[in-house]
């Protein structure tokens, strides 16, 4: 009997439709929907999916649990560098392909390193799932095996949920997709 590895899925909303948002959850058969914006409404009526109480809600008609980890989200300050680095390199808001080395650097310095932003506690990828567990009631005696993780841009290149899904990969044998809706 082989046992299937863990998969860290990511996935923007930026780009999708709501049709096409829930349906690529639906077709790679996601258990747990972890959130990792800190601000968890979306402006505009485009993403209104997005927007927490709905997401919620929809997710729970799918059968996929959530949790919302905003100590993951970056900073003010590390949204800064970024967007100086945007600004400096003439891209305009969401045509962005990567995050720039300062902006790497910081959030790795700054929230992966300090997880949580204790400096006696760095990120753990097993602390953080048992957290996500927890928060998600998602059922102790179930294996988890297709996990996700959520944020706006559409490239995973082009957002920080690229950065934990690697970190994440470092500390466990799992296996990354970055998928789009």
């Amino acid at each position: 009997m082989t046992t299937e590895l863990q998969t860290i899925f990511t996935i923007g909303v930026y780009g999708s439709t709501e049709e096409s948002f829930f349906g690529a959850l639906v077709e790679n058969e996601i258990e747990l929907f972890i959130d990792i914006r800190a601000r968890r409404g979306m402006r505009g009526s485009r993403y209104s999916y997005a927007n927490s109480k709905y997401l919620q809600e929809k997710l729970k008609d799918l059968g996929i649990y959530y949790a919302h980890l905003k100590e993951l989200a970056p900073n003010k300050e590390i949204r800064g560098i970024q967007q100086s680095a945007d600004k400096e390199g003439r891209t305009a808001k969401r045509q962005r392909a990567v995050l720039s080395k300062d902006y790497i650097r910081a959030y790795k310095r700054d929230i992966l390193n300090i997880y949580k932003r204790q400096p006696e506690s760095k990120f753990n990828a097993e602390a953080m799932l048992a957290l996500v567990r927890q928060t998600s009631q998602y059922p102790s005696d179930r294996p988890l095996r297709r996990i996700l993780l959520f944020c706006v841009e559409q490239q995973a290149e082009a957002c920080h949920r690229s950065l934990v899904a690697e970190a994440w990969e470092r500390q466990q044998d799992v296996r990354i997709e970055h998928i789009s809706g």
